[in-house]
């Protein structure tokens, strides 16, 4: 295993590290069951930037170290939101003030590699909008989970308002954040929220297994391709558009090595040997 430090300098309750081609990103403040600050959620920004960066990273797991994923902005006074919006200069553009959670479920949308959310526990607040983002989320049947922000009196943020009803339906999004309940993991599987939910010491076992199948099974440049084409797809009010953008995706890709190499090891009844990741396969989407 090797652990990639920063260049410039290390992270700050972030841990990140690379183990046979699955990058693991873990929230690493248990004394406060992974509440976030600026400084956490900044550097996780930048190493989900820096995995998917990365050549040796074919899919990434984000957990939480200790019994909660997050929960939520650590709070130690009225003054903690206004405090921390001060401190967060990155979020102060030219066009206005752009919350670090939302920055981070910007970086997650846009990601080439698959991202699996191992929720270790609670997932609350921040935790939950941020794990919304990912592609996948595998859960303890012991955690909870809660939009709690208008008991805090704020708003949603992390884009959730725009995730979570594309996971759940407008219904259940409304019941969630107006209320700002807390709910246990059934009913989030059942609403669709999560993937899958495992009994607690199976989280981490399950994410890496889910995680592995990218490694050797899957080519990397088409599950990029995929992932943009399941998020392009989105803002198509009728399938026609949707249907033309996967033509020409699909048109540019059978005579590609990985279809080839897809192909041959089907009829060899072989593993696949896929090449690394384009560089630029969104120039061939």
């Amino acid at each position: 295993m090797s652990v990639y430090e920063d260049e410039a300098r290390g992270y700050e309750d972030v841990r990140y590290e690379v183990s046979a081609g699955v990058a693991v990103v873990t929230l690493d403040a248990p004394e406060r069951r992974n509440g976030m600050r600026v400084r956490m959620l900044v550097d996780l920004l930048r190493i989900l930037d820096r995995a998917d960066r990365d050549p040796e990273v074919r899919a990434v797991i984000v957990t939480g170290a200790g019994d909660a994923f997050s929960v939520g902005a650590a709070l130690d006074g009225p003054e903690t939101l206004s405090r921390a919006l001060v401190e967060d200069t990155d979020g102060h553009t030219p066009t206005g003030y752009r919350e670090p959670a939302g920055r981070i479920s910007e970086r997650l949308f846009a990601m080439q590699k698959p991202v699996i959310a191992a929720l270790n526990g609670h997932a609350i607040g921040g935790g939950a909008t941020i794990a919304a983002a990912m592609d996948m989320r595998i859960a303890s049947q012991d955690a909870r989970f809660g939009f709690v922000f208008t008991r805090r009196g704020v708003v949603p943020e992390g884009a959730s308002s725009w995730f979570l009803p594309r996971l759940v339906g407008v219904g259940r999004a409304t019941d969630w954040i107006l209320s700002g309940r807390v709910f246990d993991a059934a009913e989030a599987y059942a609403a669709g929220y999560l993937t899958r939910v495992v009994p607690a010491d199976q989280v981490m076992p399950t994410a890496r297994a889910y995680a592995d199948q990218f490694v050797h099974d899957t080519s990397p440049t088409s599950v990029a391709l995929s992932k943009r084409l399941l998020t392009s797809g989105w803002q198509h009010a009728h399938p026609g558009p949707a249907a033309a953008d996967e033509s020409r995706t699909y048109a540019g890709r059978v005579d590609s090595e990985d279809a080839r190499e897809g192909i041959l090891s089907f009829l060899e009844r072989r593993p696949a040997v896929f090449p690394p990741l384009d560089p630029s396969p969104a120039e061939k989407f």
